[in-house]
């Protein structure tokens, strides 16, 4: 016990070190290091990021280079890129289901003029590369084929616009209290996982999931001199940016008694003359995904559990209802990293950003307490089967979802208790007829049931853009999320508690860092627990058949005694 609980302390130590790098034997995260089995492989990718924005046109302007290690068995005339952003445009492929479903998305000035992400030069060793541009894929031509056990680097100066128009766009900006918030997500150009099953992964975006290689990323952003951040990985720079008599007059504890929604005070002055900017340099290892947030009003608290920083940033209007984030985040580690699997990375962040968004070590969120504990048990969960376990998660979303759900409801249960934390109604006689909310029936079962009454149960082992209409949770959508944590709840009830936590404990440690996809999880579990579950997995995962338990008779008899 004790090696496991210094484990998370050695991680964060190792993010300081040079030697200490992704590809090193000295990572006891290395896929290579802990294959999860004999043959296994996937790609690496390191990315360093040079990136500044503009808070006066909300234009990113950056530069990327890019190692990429061919791991494979197979030689690689060209790579594949994901330029997410370029799905919210008119003509995208996802502009045309979202018309065919009858729906008209109005569109913001760059969105208009097809501004999204713009590849301005992409080169390798400064030859520029032959590339084919289809909406949100863009396929690059190697100069020569990549052999196995070989690398390749590629250097790529391209724009990402901030927008503000009708479709659910994850990367945006919005005006709060005469200041611009960003949210920097899913902003660079994004290589294509190439892997064991399919090879080259290619799905165009339609605003639902995501998959991305594990390896290093270096990131600088360049800011206007007024604005805090957080991001996924450690800041390496902080004296600089952040140092501590600034620290202390940004800390959430400050603004604990300020009326709630009333102006934020000025701590950093906005350097009109644009002179005064500041740049924030971080380094992540073992993470799919760099994001970041910013914004001049928020405030930071903090709180750590086992060496893991757990950070809270609320904006000031706000801030006194944040003040138990960063605690009710660090239960939430403590509670995961005990029951399914040790968290690797040294900082979780959850952030107040109106949203509901998962990133690794960043989460954006939104509300305030007591409402947000469900959204950060579930936002923070996603580190664990979309962070840690890196399944494909548009090609089978309920691996992840659909597990994060079960981990919502299980880490809510387990904080809070049985009956979800609320503030009482302001009617004495609706507080004194109203039941308690049970946690799991709100979480897992009655959104199940409801779907199930109404003839929406689903088969949930499909892609995730191929469900009914395919617009947000339409279709039976949510059945990934509800139906998944059912099974899970099921499988625990077919086992017993005991043995279900190690099985999923031992599915977590064989595949984190690693890409399981459903076959890898159901093989994992029948091989630990030695129970043939295949008929469970048949009928939950492959159909769309319904529990229905119903009494056929009752017999009457004498009672004893």
């Amino acid at each position: 016990m004790k090696n496991i609980l210094l484990l998370p302390l050695c991680l964060l130590t190792s993010y300081f070190l040079p030697a200490q790098e992704y590809r090193s034997s000295s990572n006891p995260q290395y896929w290579k290091n802990r294959k999860p089995f004999e043959g296994y492989w996937q790609q690496d990718v390191d990315y360093k990021i040079k990136a500044k924005l503009d808070e006066k046109t909300s234009i990113i302007s950056a530069t990327e280079e890019i190692t990429y290690y061919n791991n494979s068995p197979d030689t690689l005339p060209f790579v594949y890129f994901h330029l997410y952003q370029n799905a919210f445009q008119p003509g995208s492929y996802f502009d045309k289901m979202t018309k065919a479903n009858g729906v008209t998305p109005h569109y913001g000035k760059y969105e208009a003029q097809k501004k999204n992400e713009e590849i301005l030069s992409l080169t390798s060793n400064g030859i520029e590369l032959k590339k084919d541009e289809d909406n949100t894929i863009l396929k690059a031509y190697l100069i020569k084929p990549l052999l196995p056990n070989d690398s390749v680097k590629l250097q790529v100066s391209f724009n990402s616009y901030f927008d503000s128009g009708s479709q659910r766009r994850r990367m945006k900006m919005f005006k709060t209290w005469g200041y611009t918030h960003y949210d920097g997500v899913h902003w660079y150009p994004r290589l294509c996982v190439y892997d064991r099953k399919f090879g080259w992964e290619t799905d165009q975006h339609m605003e639902k999931e995501f998959y991305g290689d594990f390896g290093t990323y270096d990131v600088e952003l360049n800011m206007a001199n007024n604005y805090i951040l957080e991001a996924t990985g450690v800041l390496q720079n902080q004296s600089e940016v952040l140092p501590d008599d600034l620290r202390k007059k940004l800390d959430i504890s400050n603004f604990k008694d300020k009326p709630m929604y009333s102006e934020p005070s000025v701590i950093i002055p906005y350097d009109t003359t644009g002179t005064l900017r500041k740049t924030w340099k971080y380094h992540a290892i073992n993470v799919h995904d760099f994001a970041f947030t910013a914004d001049p009003t928020y405030r930071i608290g903090e709180e750590d559990w086992n060496g893991i920083k757990c950070i809270a940033i609320a904006q000031e209007p706000v801030a006194s209802r944040w003040q138990n984030a960063a605690s009710y985040t660090a239960k939430i580690i403590k509670t995961y990293s005990e029951d399914f699997g040790m968290y690797v990375y040294p900082k979780m962040v959850v952030a107040d950003a109106r949203d509901g968004m998962e990133y690794p070590m960043l989460t954006l969120d939104g509300g305030f307490d007591p409402n947000y504990r469900d959204l950060f048990t579930h936002e923070v969960g996603h580190n664990w089967f979309f962070g840690m376990v890196g399944t494909n998660e548009t090609y089978r979303a309920f691996m992840d979802e659909g597990f994060t759900q079960f981990l919502t409801c299980w880490g809510y249960e387990k904080i809070d208790g049985k009956f979800r934390i609320q503030y009482p109604p302001a009617s004495d006689y609706v507080n004194k007829y109203t039941d308690g909310d049970l946690i799991r029936n709100s979480e897992v079962y009655l959104p199940y049931m409801t779907d199930a009454i109404l003839g929406e149960e689903t088969n949930i082992s499909r892609h995730s853009n191929d469900f009914g209409t395919a617009l947000r949770h339409g279709g039976g959508y949510r059945q990934v999320y509800f139906k998944t944590a059912v099974m899970l709840y099921n499988l625990q009830y077919v086992l017993g508690d005991d043995l279900f936590l190690s099985a999923m404990k031992h599915y977590f440690s064989q595949w984190k860092i690693a890409h399981p996809y459903p076959e890898d999880f159901r093989n994992s579990i029948i091989s630990y627990t030695h129970v043939d579950l295949n008929w469970f997995f048949d009928e939950w995962l492959e159909t769309s058949k319904t529990i229905d338990y119903g009494i056929k008779s009752v017999k009457a008899q004498k009672a004893f005694g």
